[in-house]
């Protein structure tokens, strides 16, 4: 009874909701069917990737067992007006990376640093920049040692998988730091150079001009590179080229600058740099430019102190970047010809003379007295000083003897009429306060002060006022008013020229480097007229003359000079320091050919150290010139300084 009952409580009717387990023919079908579904899928892809996508894959397997080796173009040759190399290139070695083929990449990569001097910071930042280029190698360490390729190339095969060595060109320096300044120096692009429009065809890695001509025709000097596509096994190792592609040298660049008048300039800077050292004047630096006033080719810029470009090559090191960085090495990354800015002192006089003829202010026959000191009219307690009493002068003699009572005077007499900016519009229309355009990156403007940049400035009310020391003041190349050596350069080159003012240049014209042939080529540029009275242009050049003779302010430091030349001086007064020393000539006197400026830093003055130094370029360019007597050498050593 109960195995009936037991048979019939289990064989009770089941619930409507309760669930039913599945039968084993049920759940073997479920699985086939995955099963077939899945080798469906699986089928799909296999023809996906073999009949569709085969070439890409294709592709991309050769290119895990090839990468491409960059040949980097020689960049242009720079060459002088009369084609001597100042700038050309060299052999040289690099250690590239491969990052596919690093087996242990902070390794590797820490102890090739210690080899090649490079930390290994550096190195992985090269490298992230070409992070998209997974298949090509990258320059890491230009300029390596003959000691660090034989150390290298005798561990590569067992430490440095996907560590080579390979030969590119290097720029060279023939003439050392000659004209370093114009011709500036290479280095590798950065990230924030990558995003500027005038490298939009640029890549990471690639070496640009960072300053100077170098910077200034970097889009021709650069050549295209090429390269070679290689087979490489497991280890990284090159078997055989698959292809190439040869690279383009750059054009060459053919300068203003002649090679023998630069090395004048440089020496004449150096010798009156020292001659101010021997009379105990701090002559910190200088410039020294010379050019050609009748097409404003610059023939010459030197800039002092200054630096061997040599130190760039390969990547410079960081005890090479503080030295030519720090305070004490007085900047000689600085090209003080275009960038620095300075009072021009009595240089000055010959802009103030004629805008004191044009403007009505003066006329040549007009005289006042110098007693050594001039008061302001009805001021007794704002004096200016000269440099000496000199009793009744005239415009030529107070050019010949840079009289300063005579042109604080014509400064007055400005600011009498509420003409302030008679001298500013002269000033300005001969090149000052704006850059004058020359072809070198980062040149400065000057300033020519006036009355709205005064109430800009000023600080207080009464700074904000224009008043009468403003005008006598700027009268005599003082006070508020800066200007570049390049800028006095230009105001000369007008007033040799007779008013017309030629834009200065560096570059002459770019050449195919294979066929010779003129790709561009740049033409003398008018770049003002000055509508100047012929008489009174006239009658300044002939008190530059006199200036220039013995008995002026100079005094005989041009004695037996042939050809007669032209020429003022200047001593700027800036606080804090000794005064600046400028002359500005220009030779023969009767049809310049050369303007010569040199600028020292606390010089002393003008006939102190920078007036020499113009001779001794001038001697350089005109061999035939006596050499000054023991007298004129004890003259100059000993002669006050002149404004």
């Amino acid at each position: 009874m109960k195995s009936g009952l037991g048979s019939f409580l289990n064989n009770k009717p089941r619930k409507k909701n309760e669930r039913r387990e599945p039968s084993i023919a049920i759940r073997v079908g479920v699985l086939g069917g995955m099963a077939v579904l899945l080798f469906a899928v699986l089928i799909f892809r296999i023809w996906f990737l073999q009949i569709l996508s085969g070439d890409q894959y294709v592709a991309m397997a050769e290119d895990n067992r090839s990468r491409f080796v960059v040949d980097e173009a020689p960049r242009g040759i720079i060459f002088d007006r009369n084609k001597v190399p100042v700038v050309e290139n060299r052999a040289g070695l690099a250690v590239t990376v491969f990052p596919p083929a690093l087996k242990d990449p902070r390794k590797e990569l820490t102890d090739l640093g210690k080899i090649i001097g490079m930390p290994y910071e550096d190195i992985q930042s090269k490298l992230d920049q070409h992070s998209e280029d997974t298949y090509s190698s990258v320059v890491v360490k230009k300029d390596i040692t003959p000691d660090m390729k034989s150390y290298l190339i005798e561990r590569i095969p067992l430490y440095f998988p996907g560590i080579d060595i390979k030969k590119l060109p290097l720029r060279s320096y023939p003439g050392g730091a000659e004209a370093a300044h114009v011709l500036g120096h290479v280095g590798q692009i950065d990230q924030a150079e990558l995003a500027e429009p005038r490298y939009a065809d640029y890549k990471a890695g690639d070496e640009i001009g960072k300053d100077g001509v170098e910077y200034q025709f970097d889009n021709w000097l650069k050549g295209k590179d090429g390269g070679q596509q290689v087979e490489v096994d497991a280890a990284g190792r090159p078997k055989r080229v698959l292809g190439s592609t040869s690279a383009t040298p750059g054009d060459n660049v053919v300068l203003t600058i002649d090679s023998k008048v630069q090395k004048a300039a440089e020496d004449g800077l150096n010798y009156g740099i020292n001659l101010a050292h021997t009379k105990n004047y701090p002559a910190t630096g200088g410039s020294a430019i010379v050019m050609d006033p009748k097409t404003g080719e610059v023939l010459a810029m030197a800039s002092a102190p200054s630096y061997d470009p040599k130190v760039w090559v390969g990547g410079m090191s960081d005890q090479d970047y503080q030295q030519l960085t720090s305070d004490n090495t007085g900047d000689p990354l600085l090209n003080r010809a275009v960038q620095g800015q300075y009072a021009p002192g009595s240089t000055f006089k010959v802009i103030t003379s004629l805008a004191g003829l044009q403007e009505g202010m003066v006329t040549p026959l007009d005289t006042f007295n110098s007693t050594g000191a001039w008061t302001v009219p009805g001021d007794d307690t704002v004096v200016f000083h000269d440099w000496s009493a000199l009793g009744v002068v005239d415009l030529h003699r107070a050019i010949v003897m840079s009289c300063d009572t005579y042109f604080y005077n014509v400064g007055y007499r400005f600011y009498q009429a509420n003409n302030n900016q008679g001298m500013q519009k002269w000033a300005r229309m001969m090149g000052l306060g704006t850059p004058t355009g020359i072809d070198l990156p980062g040149e400065a403007s000057g300033r020519v002060p006036d009355p709205a940049w005064k109430q800009e400035m000023g600080q207080t009310e009464i700074d904000k006022m224009w008043l009468p020391g403003n005008s006598v003041n700027m009268a005599i190349g003082q006070g508020d008013m800066l200007a570049t050596p390049l800028q006095m350069a230009q105001v000369y080159c007008g007033i040799a020229n007779n008013g017309r003012i030629m834009k200065p240049h560096v570059g002459l014209k770019v050449e195919d480097p294979v066929t010779g042939e003129v790709i561009r080529e740049w033409q003398p540029e008018v770049q003002t007229d000055l509508p100047i009275s012929p008489q009174y242009m006239d009658d300044i050049r002939q008190a530059l003359i006199g200036a220039a003779q013995s008995g002026s302010a100079i005094g005989d430091v041009f004695s037996g000079f042939q050809p007669q030349i032209a020429g003022k001086s200047g001593t700027a007064q800036v606080a804090g320091k000794t005064d600046y020393a400028w002359y500005a000539a220009y030779a023969p006197a009767s049809d310049p050919k050369y303007v010569v400026v040199v600028q020292i830093e606390q010089g002393g003055g003008g006939s102190a150290s920078a007036a020499p130094a113009v001779r001794k370029i001038l001697e350089a360019l005109y061999p035939q010139a006596a050499p000054p007597t023991p007298a004129q050498v004890a003259a100059q050593t000993n002669a006050p300084p002149s404004n």
